[in-house]
C-alpha cells in the first residue's frame, strides 16, 4: 500500500512536470482546456495505482496497455496508427504465449 501512494505521489508529479507533454495527449482525445491535462492525469494515477498493488492479475496487463496507448497517442497523434501499432503488440503478445506455452510442454 505505501509503494502504491509512493508510486502515485511520483507519477502526479512527473505529470505536473511533463504538462505539456501530457495536454497533446488530452488534446488528442478531444478535450479542451484543464480536461486535456487533468483526464489523462487521472487516467495515468488510476493505472499506475493498479500495477503497484502486490497482486498481479488480468486488471494490471490491461492497465500497462493502456499506459502503453496513452505513451503511443503522444508519439503518434493519430488514432488509426495506434490500432496498428496494438496490433502489432498483441501479435508480439500471442507469440510469446505460444512460446511459452510450446516450451512448458515441451518439458512434460
Amino acid at each position: 500500500m505505501i509503494n502504491q501512494f509512493i508510486l502515485v505521489i511520483m507519477s502526479f508529479v512527473l505529470s505536473m512536470v511533463l504538462k505539456p507533454q501530457v495536454e497533446v495527449v488530452g488534446q488528442v482525445l478531444g478535450l479542451p482546456g484543464l480536461f486535456s491535462w487533468i483526464v489523462p492525469t487521472l487516467i495515468v494515477l488510476i493505472c499506475v495505482w493498479k500495477i503497484g498493488s502486490e497482486k498481479w492479475n488480468f486488471g494490471d496487463l490491461l492497465a500497462s496497455f493502456v499506459l502503453i496507448v496513452l505513451i503511443l497517442l503522444y508519439y503518434y497523434q493519430d488514432v488509426s496508427q495506434i490500432f496498428l501499432e496494438c496490433s502489432r503488440i498483441m501479435l508480439g503478445v500471442c507469440l510469446g504465449a505460444i512460446v511459452v506455452t510450446a516450451a512448458n510442454a515441451g518439458k512434460k
